[in-house]
């Protein structure tokens, strides 16, 4: 394919428009070229052949032996070319086909797993294959049509779009409370009383850190717990069970909060979030079944702004949570590095302040 010349084909395209209205005049007003433009493309053409390929009168233009020759192999593999890129074009607006979607594990359990029945029912003619990660890797290489991620992206050739802003909860279960006491404030956990479930950033296998956020202030604490997960399913399960209390974010959590199987600990800690993103490759040319399975999360997510944060709160300074600045903090794979970005400013200023041999917040909330 390397040695195609794309003005042999556009010279053959240009022949052959001539060919079909033996005139350069109806041939030019076809292809919307002057006449001019026509007769310069065939001469390029007949010197690039080496050959004479149309003999033209004051009153008729006809192909020489040689140009018909010519006109007939090549009108088939035109007209293919032409039905397969008008296909590809109707594609774009034909909700059709397979869709892969690298997909957060916590959403798609929570959020995503009870709405599919919906989605498919709507698209008949798609074939969706949800595939669970914990990161988004090479996109391109690996196959994926786009990616749900929680975290801040980090600086790629990637489209992201922002979703909603979850907000992180720090609960414990009745059996628990009745055991171990109800803490009053964050900095209890900081005690021998409570047992506290840490969660394993898988970038730098060390626990997160116990942040709380209210208004201007950020409270870091040095938490107890003998249970180390890196599930955000066994942390939940292990809480719900009355084991120890956890940090989660809000999605998924609000059957058990009004149901009282869970307490929020802390509602008057309630500004740290976690935001949610879909990539995509391109802004350009975006398939329709890509278009449309945003728009239907999109669409579902806002049906249930009630219950999700869609808002990004007030926080000190416009900073970000320091569990959303770092939530993909591993460089993606085929995508090129930004040497200096405001992300990663703040993100150097955080780690001053951080206590030697403690960890950000990370995605596997």
């Amino acid at each position: 394919m390397d040695d195609i010349d794309s003005r042999v084909v556009g010279g053959l395209a240009v022949l052959v428009a001539v060919a079909d209205a033996r005139s350069f005049g109806r041939a030019a007003k076809r292809l919307g070229l002057t006449q001019s433009g026509v007769s310069r493309a065939i001469a390029k053409l007949e010197t690039r052949l080496g050959v004479r390929l149309l003999d033209r009168t004051s009153r008729a233009v006809t192909l020489t032996d040689e140009g018909r020759g010519l006109y007939e192999r090549v009108v088939p593999h035109l007209s293919g070319i032409y039905e397969a890129t008008a296909e590809a074009s109707s594609a774009r607006d034909s909700v059709r086909g397979r869709l892969r979607v690298n997909v957060d594990p916590l959403f798609s359990r929570l959020v995503l797993a009870p709405k599919l029945s919906e989605f498919l029912l709507h698209n008949p003619l798609m074939e969706l294959r949800l595939e669970t990660r914990d990161r988004i890797g090479d996109m391109i290489s690996d196959g994926f049509d786009l990616a749900i991620r929680f975290g801040e992206p980090t600086p790629s050739t990637l489209i992201a779009r922002r979703l909603l802003d979850a907000r992180i909860l720090t609960v414990a279960s009745p059996a628990y409370i009745a055991r171990h006491g109800r803490p009053s404030h964050p900095d209890d956990l900081a005690s021998g009383t409570h047992e506290c479930i840490h969660s394993i950033d898988g970038a730098t296998d060390r626990p997160f850190e116990w942040e709380f956020w209210r208004g201007n202030e950020i409270l870091s604490v040095s938490v107890n717990g003998r249970l180390t997960v890196t599930d955000s399913g066994t942390k939940l399960g292990a809480c719900l069970a009355g084991f120890g209390i956890a940090q989660v974010i809000d999605l998924g959590v609000a059957q058990h909060l009004d149901a009282g199987t869970l307490i929020n600990l802390f509602p008057d800690w309630p500004d740290e979030r976690f935001p949610l993103y879909v990539y995509y490759v391109s802004r350009n040319h975006v398939p329709a079944k890509v278009r449309k399975f945003i728009d239907f999360i999109t669409s579902y997510l806002g049906h249930e702004a009630g219950q999700f944060s869609v808002q990004t709160p007030c926080l000190p300074n416009g900073r970000a949570s320091r569990r959303s600045l770092v939530a993909h903090s591993q460089p993606i794979p085929g995508q090129p590095a930004a040497t200096a970005t405001v992300l990663a400013g703040k993100q150097a200023r955080r780690a001053q302040r951080r206590p030697a041999g403690r960890a950000a917040r990370s995605v596997s909330t």
